[in-house]
C-alpha cells in the first residue's frame, strides 16, 4: 500500500461529494465543506478510527478508518432525524456528522485519538465561522454542539453533561456516532 503525501482542497471536498449532496441548504453545505478543507491533511491520508482496534469495526482499522466511520455516522445521522423527529435540522446535524471527528488525532498527527478531539472540532467550526459568517446563530450552536458532544460519556470538559440534558440532536449525532463505531452493526454508507 502506498499512502500519498499530500492532498488537495478538491480532493478533500470529493471524498464526501456523496455527503455534501446530501445537504441541501447550500450554506450549511458550504460551511462543512470549508470545515473538511481546514481538516489536517493525515485525516485523509493515514487515520484509522482506532489505534488499539478495541472500539471500531475491522475496516476501520485502516489508512481510511476515520473516512469509513465518518460516512457510517453521516448515514446514521441522516436516516436518525426522520426516526428521532428531527428533519428539520437534518442539513445541521448531517453537518456535524461529517466534521466530528476531522481533528481526531488533534492538529497534528499523533498516531492515537486525542480525548479532547470534540473540542478541536468545535473550535474548527468557531473558526470557520467566525471567519465566514455563513451560518446562523442557531444553526452554528445546533452544529458546534453536536460536534462537541459527540462523545458522550467519554467526554472531557467543557463538553460533559448528563445525556438525560443532551437536545435531541446533540442525542441524534452521539448516538450515530456511538452506533456506527460498533462491530455488530453494518452500514451501508455507499448507497
Amino acid at each position: 500500500m502506498v499512502i500519498k503525501k499530500g492532498i488537495t482542497a478538491e480532493e478533500k471536498v470529493e471524498t464526501f461529494k456523496a455527503e455534501l449532496d446530501r445537504i441541501f441548504d447550500i450554506k450549511i453545505r458550504e460551511f462543512t465543506k470549508l470545515c473538511v478543507i481546514s481538516a489536517p491533511d493525515y485525516f485523509f491520508l493515514d487515520c484509522p478510527a482506532s489505534s488499539t482496534a478495541k472500539y471500531h469495526p475491522i475496516d476501520e482499522l485502516a489508512h481510511d478508518g476515520t473516512i469509513i466511520h465518518t460516512k457510517r455516522v453521516f448515514t446514521l445521522v441522516y436516516e436518525l432525524c426522520r426516526g428521532l423527529g428531527v428533519e428539520n435540522r437534518r442539513d445541521e446535524l448531517c453537518s456535524a456528522s461529517l466534521i466530528h471527528d476531522l481533528l481526531k488525532q488533534s492538529y497534528v498527527k499523533t498516531g492515537h485519538t486525542h480525548k479532547k478531539h470534540p473540542q478541536y472540532a468545535a473550535e474548527l467550526v468557531d473558526k470557520v465561522q467566525k471567519a465566514t459568517m455563513l451560518l446562523t446563530d442557531e444553526e452554528h450552536q445546533i452544529i458546534r454542539n453536536c460536534v462537541g458532544f459527540h462523545y458522550g460519556l467519554w467526554s472531557t470538559p467543557p463538553w460533559v453533561k448528563p445525556l438525560a440534558d443532551y437536545t435531541m440532536e446533540e442525542l441524534t449525532v452521539y448516538i450515530a456516532d456511538y452506533v456506527a463505531s460498533k462491530r455488530c452493526v453494518a452500514v451501508d454508507y455507499k448507497r
